[in-house]
């Protein structure tokens, strides 16, 4: 499996020659660094919720007309793409698929922004022994996946998604093989240093990295995965 990373919470997945692509949201289009057609030969497309830095529609377009993925995401973004003539699926919390190599999880989130509850999902995706959790937005959660591969998590803040503090508790309590910071692209967030997560991970024995736009890993099998 290999995970490539982009802006925010973007990410691409690939198994097998499948490409699974994650949240193409609007900060991988900004100061220069990719075209909106930059996401080419996308089997599966999943948008986990409405917002910008998650879901750029006009790459969405981009996307279905190149490529014409199975494309999963919360129902007011499907109703959106059928009024674009763009087909979807509704993907709801605790729905499992199979496409391809890949099984996948629709995982609960805590994602609440000015008092309005958002509809928005995390992703557990297994395939030939190895996983990668993808949490979306999302606070501290009491139940969650444990023992993957990969888990990347939000450092951001701003009481909409965990801080530094949090997404280290987070992580400790997942105990993946690896951890990534991400969403922390927005001009909002400059204050955040993922450095700072990483050395404070580590320092609970959880081994992190920090991925830039468009690095990869090629991840290796896991043992075993479990829910709390």
């Amino acid at each position: 499996m290999r995970i490539t990373k982009y802006a925010q919470s973007t990410v691409l997945v690939e198994e097998e020659g499948k490409r699974l692509l994650i949240d193409p949201g609007k900060y991988n289009f900004e100061d220069g660094r990719v075209t909106r057609d930059f996401f080419r030969d996308i089997g599966i497309l999943f948008i986990t919720h409405k917002h910008a830095d998650h879901y750029d529609l006009d790459a969405v377009k981009n996307i279905y007309q190149s490529s014409s993925p199975k494309i999963y995401t919360v129902k007011e973004i499907s109703d959106a793409l059928k009024n674009e003539g763009i087909t979807s699926s509704v993907f709801n919390t605790g729905n499992k698929i199979q496409e391809g190599p890949f099984s996948i999880e629709s995982i609960v989130t805590d994602h609440t922004v000015n008092g309005e509850k958002i509809d928005c999902f995390g992703l557990l995706i297994k395939s030939k022994g190895k996983s990668f959790y993808h949490t979306s937005d999302t606070l501290h959660l009491p139940k969650k996946p444990t023992g993957c591969s990969v888990l990347m998590v939000p450092i951001n803040n701003r009481r909409v998604c965990m801080n530094i503090e949090e997404a280290v508790k987070f992580a400790t309590e997942v105990n993946p093989d690896l951890v990534i910071p991400v969403h922390y692209d927005s001009p909002k967030d400059t204050h955040i240093n993922p450095q700072e997560f990483v050395e404070r991970v580590k320092k609970e024995g959880v081994n992190s990295k920090i991925m830039n736009f468009g690095d990869y890993i090629d991840v290796a099998p896991t043992n075993s995965q479990e829910t709390e």
